[in-house]
C-alpha cells in the first residue's frame, strides 16, 4: 500500500483520520487472511500498516495506529486460540516483540523525514539566500553602473576585476578582457606607477586613502580624487583593493581659469594703484606747482602802480588759483592719501580716523604698530579697506561713534571696525553694494576674507583677516617718486 508523504498543509485531524482508516483496513484484511495464516502469523501486516501510516501521517498518528492494530490483532487473532494457562509467556513476548519493533520503525521513519524535511529546508534556504544574492548583486551592478565616479576593484598584483560603464566610458579598454589588449595596462607607464604607489600605501597601511589622480583619456586629460580602500575577506585579510575615482576635471578646469582671472585682477589692482601714485605725482609737480607758481607771481604785482580795475581782476584770478589749487590737493588725497607714501600706514589711518572725527563721530581706536610693518602692496589693500569701511559709517550708519581696532597675530592682521548706529534695514536686502564687495574681493585676492554683520537697530560690523605675504610682488613700470610734503 504506497502512500504519498506527508504534507505540511494537511491538518491533524485529517492525518488522524487517515491513521485509523489505515488501520481499520489493516485489521479487516488481517480478518479475512486469519483461515489461512493461522495464530502463528497472528502479527502479519502489522508492521507495514504503522510504517505506511508513519510516513504517510507522522509519528503521532503512527503511534495512535500502533495502539489499536497491536489491541485489535491481539484480542482478535492472538488470545481466543491461547490457553494462558498453559504457555501465557510466549504469546505476550510476541506481542511485546512485534510492537517494539513497529515502535522502532515509527521512529526511524520520523528520523528519516526529519532529516530529509531539514535537508529540504536547507535546499530552501540556501536557493532563497543565493536569489536574494543574485537580487543584491543585480542592484549593486545597476548602482556602480550608474554612478557619475569611476568605480573598479583590482587584485593584490594590481589587476582589474571589477569596472563599472563610466570607467569604459573614459578608458574603452579597460573593459577588454587582459588577453585582448595590446599591452598589460590601459594606461601609460607612468600613470601605472603612479596607481601602484596608491595601492601600495592602502595595502600598507590597511586604511582607506585620498588622492588626486590624472589619466590621460582618448578624449583628453581627465583629473580625478580618488579614495581607494582595503577589501577584506572573514580572517579580515586584505584580497583587494577598491577605488572610487570622482571626476573633478570641469571643476580643475574652472579652479584654474578662476586662479588666472585672480592674477590678472591683482596685476589691475596693483597696476592701478601705480597709476594713480604717478598721476598723484604728477598733478603734484605739475600742475599744482603751476597754479600755486602762477598764484605767487600774481600776488607779487605791485598793487598800487595798476589801475583799480586790474587789481580786482588779479584778485578775483588769485581766488579762482587759490579754489583750484584745493581742489586739486583733496582730489590727490582723495586718489592717494600723501601720508600712506610720507609716513606709512598708521598715520594714514590716523587721518582716516580724523576725517571721521571731523564728520562728528568720535571713534575708539587701538591700533598695533606691528601691523603697520608690512609690505607696501599688503598696506594699500588694508588702507582701501579701512577707508571703505570708514566711508561706510560716514555715510549710512548714522551713528554718533565707532570703535576700530587693527591688530597683527602672528602673519595675520586683524580689522575691526564696529558702529552702533541703525544696522540697516531689515526689509532691505541690498546691503551688499559695491563698496563692501570690493572690500571682500580685496581681502580674497590676498588669500584672507571680510564679513559684514548687520544688525538691525545695534549696528554694523565689519571684521577681515588679512595673512601677511612673505615679500612684496615686484611693481611693474615706472614708479612715481613720492609727493612732496610742501604746500600740502
Amino acid at each position: 500500500m504506497a502512500m504519498p508523504a506527508k504534507s505540511p498543509r494537511e491538518s491533524p485531524p485529517v492525518r488522524y483520520g487517515l491513521a485509523l482508516v489505515v488501520a481499520g483496513i489493516t485489521i479487516a484484511i488481517r480478518w479475512w487472511l486469519d483461515p489461512l495464516v493461522g495464530p502463528r502469523h497472528a502479527y502479519l501486516g502489522a508492521n507495514i500498516a504503522v510504517a505506511l501510516i508513519a510516513y504517510r501521517c507522522g509519528i503521532g498518528p503512527a503511534v495512535v495506529a500502533l495502539a489499536i492494530i497491536g489491541s485489535a490483532f491481539f484480542g482478535l487473532f492472538v488470545a481466543p486460540g491461547t490457553d494462558f494457562r498453559v504457555a501465557p509467556a510466549g504469546p505476550i513476548f510476541v506481542a511485546a516483540f512485534s510492537m517494539t519493533t513497529a515502535g522502532i520503525l515509527i521512529w526511524l521513519i520520523d528520523q528519516l523525514q526529519r532529516s530529509r524535511r531539514d535537508a529540504q529546508s536547507k535546499a530552501v534556504s540556501a536557493e532563497s539566500a543565493e536569489a536574494r544574492l543574485r537580487e543584491r548583486d543585480s542592484y549593486l551592478r545597476e548602482f556602480i553602473d550608474h554612478t557619475s565616479a569611476v568605480v573598479y576593484l583590482k587584485d593584490l598584483d594590481g589587476r582589474l576585476l571589477l569596472a563599472n560603464n563610466r570607467a569604459g566610458m573614459i578608458l574603452p579598454r579597460i573593459l577588454e578582457p587582459a588577453s585582448q589588449r595590446s599591452g598589460d595596462s590601459s594606461f601609460p607607464p607612468e600613470a601605472e606607477e603612479h596607481f601602484a604607489v596608491g595601492d601600495t600605501k592602502v595595502l600598507d597601511t590597511g586604511l582607506s586613502q585620498t588622492f588626486e589622480e590624472t589619466v590621460e583619456a582618448p578624449d583628453g586629460v581627465h583629473s580625478f580624487v580618488t579614495v581607494k580602500f582595503p577589501i577584506l575577506d572573514d580572517q579580515q585579510r586584505i584580497i583587494a583593493v577598491g577605488g572610487v575615482s570622482t571626476d573633478v576635471t570641469e571643476l580643475h578646469n574652472a579652479r584654474a581659469d578662476l586662479e588666472r582671472k585672480e592674477r590678472v585682477l591683482r596685476n589691475l589692482i596693483e597696476i592701478q594703484e601705480q597709476e594713480k601714485q604717478l598721476l598723484c605725482g604728477e598733478f603734484h609737480d605739475g600742475l599744482i606747482q603751476y597754479a600755486v607758481g602762477a598764484k605767487m607771481m600774481l600776488e607779487s604785482l605791485p598793487r598800487d602802480t595798476l589801475p583799480q580795475v586790474f587789481g580786482e581782476s588779479i584778485d578775483a584770478a588769485i581766488g579762482c588759483l587759490a579754489r583750484g589749487i584745493e581742489d586739486g590737493r583733496r582730489v590727490i588725497h582723495g586718489i592717494r592719501p600723501a601720508e600712506l607714501d610720507d609716513l606709512g600706514l598708521d598715520a594714514a589711518i590716523h587721518t582716516l580716523i580724523g576725517d571721521l572725527e571731523g564728520a562728528g563721530i568720535e571713534v575708539e581706536a587701538a591700533i598695533d604698530k606691528a601691523a603697520c610693518d608690512s609690505p607696501p602692496a599688503f598696506q594699500v589693500t588694508v588702507y582701501r579697506i579701512v577707508q571703505e569701511a570708514f566711508s561706510n559709517v560716514r555715510r549710512h550708519s548714522g551713528s554718533r561713534r565707532a570703535r576700530f581696532e587693527l591688530l597683527r597675530k602672528e602673519d595675520t592682521v586683524l580689522i575691526r571696525l564696529e558702529d552702533f548706529g541703525n544696522g540697516g534695514d531689515r526689509d532691505r536686502d541690498d546691503h551688499q553694494g559695491f563698496g563692501i564687495t570690493g572690500m571682500q574681493e580685496r581681502a580674497r585676492l590676498i588669500g584672507g576674507d571680510c564679513r559684514v554683520a548687520f544688525v538691525p537697530g545695534r549696528g554694523t560690523t565689519v571684521t577681515a583677516r588679512l595673512p601677511i605675504p612673505v615679500e612684496d610682488p615686484p611693481r611693474r613700470g615706472s614708479s612715481a617718486p613720492p609727493i612732496p610734503a610742501e604746500h600740502r
